[in-house]
C-alpha cells in the first residue's frame, strides 16, 4: 500500500521504537480494520518481533497519510490476532 507519514507519525515512530516495516505489515496484513466517521481507518495486527503486541495504525484513506501508530493494550485484550 502506498502511503506517506505525517510529521506526528514520524515523531511517534522514533519515540516509541516502532519500525517502518511494522507499519507496512499492519497496513498490508491487518487482523482487524475499523472505519471511523472522521475519515480515519484504524488497522490492527500483532507484531511478533515486539512480544506479540498489537500495533494500531491510523490512516487517512483520502490522503493516504498515516496519522499515528501505537501499541494498543485494549485491542490486544479484545483479540488482536
Amino acid at each position: 500500500m502506498n502511503y506517506k507519514l505525517s510529521k506526528h507519525a514520524v515523531d511517534v515512530l522514533n519515540s516509541r521504537n516502532i519500525e517502518i516495516d511494522w507499519i507496512d505489515y499492519v497496513l498490508n496484513n491487518p487482523s482487524a480494520k475499523v472505519i471511523k466517521k472522521s475519515n480515519e481507518v484504524n488497522y490492527f495486527a500483532l507484531i511478533i518481533e515486539n512480544e506479540n503486541r498489537c500495533l494500531k495504525v491510523v490512516l487517512n484513506p483520502i490522503s493516504m497519510i498515516v496519522v499515528t501508530a501505537y501499541f494498543d493494550r485494549d485491542m490486544r485484550k479484545k483479540g488482536c490476532r
